[in-house]
């Protein structure tokens, strides 16, 4: 017997099947998907995904990412036996359990504009996060789920967002890189960065946030002095780095380095958008 799961919060107005799961939306208007899906104060039903057989790891991976491309907390029902041939008549339409914490907004086009691109991240990355050999020998897990995290905690904190999207990094960089086995953080972040196509640099004193070694200079200082600035020197010229100056763009590489680990390239992203804060093309 089929089964039926409720999506709230995810913006779809095409249907769609990925690896034997069928996706059906409630709107096919995108203003009115966009609407419903990206409500802070509560969880509206905007799809449902119906399977032979949704598990609970399924369902999990799959929740966060839906999560991920909105980049806003997802949620899946426990799956139900399909009534009729309509689940979206069995499902409630609300869930009033907000609000919901905006991580920024998406980070992969919406289907009205390119119709293939969410299914296919869906698809490759629901692929990568059931394969256990893959994800440990990678940490694409880790690094997935920790990027995640940050937006879908209740009342996010920027010191726990910073070692979430910091320590995901570095366990990524640190299983994926060749002959990891520097000290030096800054300087491991930029190789395997730069191997992934980002314009990145070990340390410029004119491109500071470009430079791996202020993000390893504010988690230091988190991480070891519980303080979101730091003071460094470099060639006799003293510099203050302020967590809250650098998270923003931070994050959004982050979001870009789940993409690329991904392996999903739909040739609409600006792979620089966390300079430039231009995602789309």
């Amino acid at each position: 017997m089929p089964q039926a799961c409720g999506i709230y919060g995810f913006t779809i107005t095409r249907a769609f099947v990925v690896d034997g799961l069928r996706f059906i939306p409630v709107h096919s208007s995108f203003l009115a998907a966009k609407h419903a899906a990206r409500d802070l104060e509560q969880y509206n039903l905007t799809a449902a995904v119906v399977a032979e057989n949704i598990s609970a790891d399924l369902r999990f991976c799959l929740e966060a990412v839906l999560s991920f491309i909105e980049h806003l907390d997802v949620i899946i029902t426990r799956p139900e036996e399909l009534a009729d041939n309509n689940p979206l008549d069995q499902l409630e339409k609300t869930l009033r359990i907000g609000p919901r914490h905006n991580g920024g907004g998406p980070v992969i086009v919406d289907d009205t504009t390119f119709p293939n691109s969410r299914p296919t991240f869906v698809k490759q990355a629901l692929q990568l996060l059931g394969n256990d050999s893959y994800c440990k020998s990678t940490g694409y897990r880790t690094l997935f789920f920790k990027v995640t995290e940050t937006f879908r905690q209740r009342k996010p904190f920027i010191e726990i967002s910073y070692f979430l999207l910091f320590s995901g990094l570095e366990t990524y960089v640190r299983k994926t890189l060749i002959n990891a086995t520097s000290k030096n953080s800054a300087k491991l972040l930029r190789e395997r960065l730069k191997e992934m196509g980002f314009n990145v640099c070990q340390f410029s004193e004119n491109h500071l946030q470009r430079s791996m070694s202020t993000y390893v200079h504010l988690r230091d200082a988190l991480f070891h002095n519980s303080a979101v600035e730091t003071t460094s020197k470099s060639g006799g010229t003293a510099r203050t780095y302020r967590l809250v100056d650098y998270f923003g763009q931070f994050s959004i590489l982050m979001a870009l380095v789940v993409i690329k680990a991904t392996e999903f390239d739909d040739g609409h992203l600006n792979w620089d958008a966390w300079t430039d804060r231009q995602l789309f093309m």
